[in-house]
Parts: C-alpha cells; structure tokens; sequence
C-alpha cells in the first residue's frame, strides 16, 4: 500500500500547477527539497488544523495528507500559494453506497466507487485528490458524479493511472452530498464494438494495413529494404535528410539520461486540432471519443520544459504527461529501439479515422525516425499533433507515399 501511495505522490505533484497556469505563470517548483515531498497522515478524526495550513500559506509550499478507509487509499494535495483563508479542515474521505445501483442503472456501467466527505463545507483553493484502489478495475478513463432528481448530475472528469492499482485524480471544492466515480474504457469499448460487427474480420485487416502507414511515426518502412542495405540502418529506418539531426539510440553506452545535469530547455505543445473538423470529429464521436477533445483542440498548451543531459523526445513527453495528469500509453518497440505513442488524452490511433494516429515535430520537421531515438537540444520545439490523414492534414506529406 504505501507503494502505491507514493506512485500517487509523484502522479500529482504538479496537477495545481496546470490548474493554476493562466494566473500563476511565475511560479518556479524547487526540486528535491523537503517541501516538494513532504506529506503527513491524516488524523483519525480527519481535521487537519489551522496553524498547519497558516504555515502551508505563510511557506508558500506544496502540501500532501495522506489518509485510508477499508476501501481505498487517499490523498489531498495543497499548495500554499492557493490558500487564502486558512481554516481548519476535516479531509476524511469515507465510501458511499445510498445510490449505486441507481448510478449503475443510469450509467450503464458496473465500474462504479462511491466516497462522501466528512465534512461538507466548500473548499476555497484549489486542490488535488487522488483515490487510490489497490486493484486494477480495467478503467483508462472516468466520471465523477452526483445523483439529483434520480438523475446523474456530473461534477467533474477524472485521469485514471493503471500501473500500480488503480489511481483517481480529480479537483474538487463543493464536498456536500455523496460522489460517485463511473469508470470506463473506451479504447476496450471501440475493440469490443469492432468485434461485434459482422465485418470485423476484414476491418480489422484494414486497421492492421492502416496500421503500418501511421506507424512510420517511427520512421519505419517495413515493406521494403533490407537491415544495413538499402540505405537503411538496422531497424529499417531511412536515411537522415540532409542537415537534420541524426537518430541516436538511447540505450547505447554514452547516451544514458543523466538527470544530474540540466541539457537545457525547449517548448513542448499537444494538439488534436484536426479533430475539431466536423467529419473528423463524427468519425471520434462514433468511436465514444467526443469528449475527450478539447474545445480549442488544445491538450497541452505549448510550454518551456526543461530536459536533461541525453534526453530524448520520449522523455519529456512522459514527464509532463504524467506530471500535468494527462493521459498517455505507449508500447515499447525493440525492433525498432523506440516507443510508439499509441495513445494521448484517451485519443488513440483511428478514433478519428483509419489512417488517424499521434505525430511529432522538432523544430518544424517530423522526425522519420521514433520519439525515443530524438535527442534534445537547447531550443527544440516540439510538437505533438493528431492526424487524421497520415501527416497532409498536420504538414507532413512525407507520409503520404
């Protein structure tokens, strides 16, 4: 348990941050100081005190309290500079059970976890809370709602972390009432629908063939050319053009990650604009995935990172994925000695269309080798956009062969 519990520290420690961007752009995280890790159990009778939270505003610091029922694990995240009224505060979280089988009814689902709050006074800064199941529930994505007039009323959406049990991250001020997360897995769901059509077989051929097209993300033409020949190195990956950088392979002597030093600094954005065309966007609604695009089609708005020594594209796309609660799957590829980015946000390759899946760009260019195999620089820009068109709809025509 306490391993889980402290997968959730380092899941949420800069969620605030991302909630808090717009009005809070100066803020700076000290690392590796007592503060950014600090934590304390939650009493028995779940109040924490005043003075605990006038220190919290006074330090301006971040702030975990950990705390457990028979149910599940949990934990609040506070940061100082939110905290404008310091109080003292009940944080027990309890489960609840008055209206599941409604919910379960209304939500035609069966992965649904009730919880209610001690207290049920508003919050009044900005928080994080993290509900911790010790087992894998076979969710990627959830809900959090409350029942009103026998009708489920949703409060907020929750990111959902699967390596170790499961893990619910959401904020939340209004704690009145009982609360209940509805849990799904619309990639499964897309699966089990395919599987269902009388089609299927040849449709998931035609995925398959599609497949191969999208994942020249990594560079890789598997239908011809011979490893070491050609033109090719040995994971099939055509040559460099001309004054682009050269892939590396990260796991060779030399290119280990040193994170004891800083490589420097770029700017990282994640986009799936091109689902906000209509037909783009039909194709993802019938695939349950409309909800999962943003309004402006902005999932990560471009920001400056920094990376270490050695670093690839990789590697800060997991860092802040993870660190701003945003969802992200990937597979390990030894063939070709690279990730490929199946998922972000719980937007996969073809929910917008059978050649739809994740590219990147450094600098303007679209790499024609993996994320992993990038190495960073001072400056890079990197973008990470979706394609619902093998790259012509997000600049690249270098796919369309």
């Amino acid at each position: 348990m306490k391993k889980i519990m402290r997968k959730a520290i380092s899941l949420i420690m800069c969620f605030l941050l991302a909630l808090s961007v717009v009005g809070c752009s100066s803020i700076t995280v000290k690392e590796d100081t007592k503060s950014s890790t600090d934590n304390s159990t939650i009493p028995e009778n779940g109040i924490v005190s005043e003075e605990i939270f006038k220190e919290l505003k006074d330090s301006g610091d971040m702030k975990l309290f950990n705390g457990e029922n028979k149910e599940f694990t949990y934990q609040w995240m506070f940061m100082g500079t939110d905290i404008s009224s310091p109080r003292d505060l009940n944080l027990k979280v309890e489960s609840a059970s008055t209206d599941i089988d409604l919910v379960k009814k209304e939500s035609n689902s069966d992965k649904v976890y009730g919880f209610k709050f001690a207290e049920d006074t508003s919050l009044d800064s900005k928080t994080a809370l993290s509900i911790i199941y010790k087992d894998d529930l076979g969710c990627t994505a959830a809900d959090i709602y409350q029942v009103e007039n026998n009708k489920l009323k949703k409060i907020t959406s929750a990111t959902v972390e699967t390596s170790e049990g499961t893990t619910f991250n959401f904020s939340i001020k209004d704690r009145a009432g009982e609360f209940y997360i509805v849990g799904s897995d619309p990639k499964q769901a897309a699966i089990d629908a395919d599987d269902d059509s009388s089609s299927s077989s040849s449709k998931r051929e035609e995925l398959a063939e599609a497949s191969e097209k999208v994942k020249q993300q990594l560079g890789i033409d598997t239908s011809t050319g011979t490893p070491n020949q050609d033109g090719k190195d040995k994971y099939l990956t055509d040559p460099t053009p001309a004054g682009k950088p050269k892939p590396v392979e990260w796991n060779e002597k030399g290119n280990e990650v040193d994170k004891s030093k800083i490589g420097g600094y770029c700017t990282l954005s994640i986009t799936c604009k091109t689902l906000l065309k209509p037909e783009n966007k039909k194709v993802a609604i019938s695939n349950g995935k409309g909800d999962m695009i943003p309004s402006d089609g902005v999932i990560y708005k471009t920001k400056k990172v920094k990376f270490y020594k050695n670093e690839s594209v990789f590697d800060v796309l997991l860092r802040e994925t993870k660190a701003n609660k945003i969802h992200m799957e990937y597979v390990m590829t030894p063939a070709y000695n690279s990730n490929y980015i199946e998922g972000i946000n719980n937007l996969y390759e073809f929910d917008g269309g059978e050649l739809s899946g994740w590219m990147y760009s450094v600098n303007g260019w679209f790499p024609n080798y993996g994320c992993s195999r990038y190495k960073l620089k001072d400056g890079d820009s990197i973008k990470w956009v979706y394609t619902c068109d093998l790259g012509r709809d997000v600049g690249d025509n270098s796919m369309s062969k």
